[in-house]
């Protein structure tokens, strides 16, 4: 099976968002897609240590801060943050998220 329909339940909730994980460790175990939705944005700023985190907003509004410069974001919009780069997010926001490598857990830092 290589055509993944977007998974019906949310397999977390936690800091101001939720999340749906497409279930494709059997196909790679380099790359993590999630669709994220938020009514008001990440309640912690994080530190990711390992993956890079591409964001391509779906639908919403609101703005990324990264390593502390501030930039507005909507629907259409790509966000990049490479390894290691300080990072939160705000706003009403619909998104896809892909990481690579795939996300872990241990690997992410919470700053405040």
């Amino acid at each position: 099976m290589y055509v993944i329909k977007e998974p019906t339940d949310f397999d977390f909730e936690k800091v101001g968002i939720k999340g749906k994980i497409f279930p494709i460790k059997n196909l790679t175990r380099k790359t993590h897609f999630v669709v994220i939705e938020t009514e008001k944005g990440h309640d912690t700023k994080i530190i990711e240590h390992e993956s890079d985190f591409v964001y391509y907003i779906l639908a919403g509004k609101g703005y990324f801060e990264i390593n502390g410069e501030k930039e507005k974001c909507e629907a259409g919009d790509l966000v990049v943050i490479p390894a290691g780069h300080k990072f939160i997010y705000k706003g009403n926001l619909r998104m896809l998220l892909s990481s690579t490598p795939s996300w872990r857990e241990e690997q992410e830092e919470t700053l405040e």
